[in-house]
Parts: structure tokens; sequence; C-alpha cells
């Protein structure tokens, strides 16, 4: 049996609803009665919330979450004023259920416009390495670095000892991932371990954690970026630790034969960092090579452990199953391609 089954929406709604004493029927009258109109359930659920489209025209996304993966109101918030409306607005409105069971806390956003870029990429990606894919993903590229600029211009403060609780963090998970995953890491590990100083001297700035193509929202027609979604694990962490996450931009990866490169890879590349550039001003050698030393950590650290939700256990290295292997081959990327290795 495969580890990643066919998706359904219908499962995925009922899996959710196993959590919590509040039932659907209640959450969609609730849905209505905060913004009216009608309710559609998105179509692509999270692994912690249900959420549907509401309002007269569809404009809000109202939003139940279990109580332990609640929104942080000075994270989303802090999203809006950095990003402004690429980020959605949030309010709290209570919460549903109890009786033994996890209460849903409710939250109705704004809706940001457009599709996902992996409903654009369903609808318009083949063949893959035509003249129009080239320029849509010319396009998107330089608007994600518009978006990785800003939060670059709005670096926060932090004190000593946030620093030091991340420095302890990141050595003790780097140094079981070492221990854990096959040889042919290590040395992509170690040069992270060598490099704590130098990562942790970046901006710290608050860094989306699953920027993927579920959550990053374009424009149906030219794939500009509208807004990116889904900000509950967002936190203030160094500069680059995500940029992991342009490799599905840029690529694709397949069970069968691991990654590969879109032919417009290189170019894709140079379009992120000369539009990063010109909206930050010049870095030095020193400062790129820091920010990929943090990519790749971001990585490991993102793909080399087990789910790293609040209310699942504690997260572990991934092992040689079928689920391992899936994260060993997205991982390998890094270990293998010369542009990542920081010497």
């Amino acid at each position: 049996m495969s580890a990643y089954p066919e998706y359904s929406l219908d499962i995925a709604i009922a899996e959710f609803f196993s959590q919590t004493s509040a039932t659907r029927e209640v959450c969609d009258t609730k849905a209505k009665d905060l913004v009216g109109g009608e309710v559609d359930p998105v179509t692509v659920q999270g692994n912690c919330s249900y959420s549907v489209y509401a309002g007269p025209e569809f404009e809000f996304v109202v939003q139940f979450r279990l109580k332990s993966l609640m929104l942080k109101s000075e994270i989303t918030a802090l999203a809006r004023e950095i990003y402004g409306f690429l980020a959605p607005n949030a309010s709290f409105h209570g919460q549903l259920g109890g009786g033994g069971k996890e209460p849903l806390f409710i939250y109705v956003m704004n809706r940001i416009p457009g599709i996902s870029y992996l409903d654009f990429v369903l609808a318009n990606g083949f063949p893959k390495n035509s003249d129009l894919n080239f320029v849509w993903r010319k396009t998107l590229m330089r608007d994600v670095a518009h978006f990785f600029a800003l939060s670059w211009k709005a670096p926060q403060e932090v004190d000593a000892d946030y620093r030091e609780n991340l420095r302890r963090t990141y050595t003790k998970e780097l140094q079981l991932l070492l221990h854990s995953l096959p040889t042919r890491f290590h040395y992509a590990i170690q040069k992270c371990l060598d490099s704590m100083e130098a990562i942790l001297s970046l901006p710290m700035v608050l860094l989306h954690h699953d920027f993927g193509s579920c959550n990053i929202m374009v424009d149906k027609t030219s794939c500009h970026l509208n807004g990116v979604i889904d900000w509950a694990e967002a936190e203030i962490r160094p500069f680059g630790q995500n940029l992991h996450s342009l490799q599905a931009l840029t690529g694709a990866l397949h069970l069968k034969n691991g990654w590969r490169q879109y032919e417009d890879y290189g170019a894709l590349q140079d379009t992120f960092w000369s539009a990063f550039r010109d909206e930050v001003g010049d870095l030095s050698v020193e400062t790129i090579k820091n920010i990929k030393t943090a990519r790749i950590m971001g990585l490991l650290l993102s793909s080399g452990f087990t789910n790293r939700l609040a209310n699942k256990p504690e997260p572990t290295p991934i092992r040689d199953d079928e689920t391992g292997r899936y994260n060993m081959l997205f991982s390998r990327q890094f270990s293998c391609q010369s542009e990542y290795e920081v010497r």
C-alpha cells in the first residue's frame, strides 16, 4: 500500500471531525451566521482544520481549527504587517465543541483571489518545458523574490536567549540526523553544524514553514503571485530556512527517477537572485553562502523528521520506510547538486 493514497475530500473532512465533538453541519451553519451566503468546502483541506469559502460572493474563508493548533494572533498580524495584501487578514470568533474532545477555534479571513499554484500546474503544466510555462514560471519566480525580500527588509528583534535556544535545538536535531540518515547526507549535515554561527547571524524574519504549491495563490491567467495562505506554523527564524521550497517551482520530484530540473532551472535561479538583489541591495558572497547554508539546514530539519505538528508526538528522524524514502528523495537534491555545496 502506498504511503500517499489518493486524496479524498470527504475522507479528509471525516477524519478531521473524528477529533472533535463539533459537527460539520454545526460548523457550516456557524460560517453562514458569521459572513452570510452559502458555504463551499476548500478543495484540499489542511491536516488540522476544516475550511470553507463563504459570504455572498464566497469572498471569505471561515476556518475551524483544533484548539491545540490555534492560530497565533500575533503571528497573523505580523504577517499582514510585513506582507500586506499577500497575507490574509484573520480574526478570531470564539469556539465550538468540547465535551471530552478537543474544541474548535473559529477564524474568518479574507479570501486571497486566484487559484493555488498546484491547480495552476495541473491545468497548464504540460508540456512542462513549453514556452508558455517558461514565461509563467519566470513571472512567478520574480514575484516570489519580492515576497522573500519583504521579510528580509523587516527583520525582527530577538534576544540572546532566543538565539541560544535556536542554536541548541538546531545542533541537537542535526546531530540526530547525522547519526540516522545515510552517509550521503553527512557532508551537508556537518557543513550546517560547522556554519551554525553564520546561519544565526542572518536576519531573523517571519518565516512561512509551508511555502508550497498548495499555499501559493496565483492569478489563473498570468501566474502572478496573489498571496500566500496557511500561516499557522510561521515562526521567527533565520532568513533562508524555507528557501528550499523554491525547488518545487523549478523542477519535479518523481518517485521512480528522483528529482528532475525543468529546462529553465538555471534561468529561474538567476531570476530569483537578480530580483531579490534588486529589492534588498547588493549582497556579499559570504551572505549568499550563509543563506544557501540556511536553506540546506531548513530542508534537512523539515524533511529529515516526522510530523512537527504541535498535537503530534515529538518528531523523530525519518526511517528507511516508504514515507522516509520519499523525504530522502526530496532531500537528496541538495546532497548531490554542486550548487548547494558550501565549500
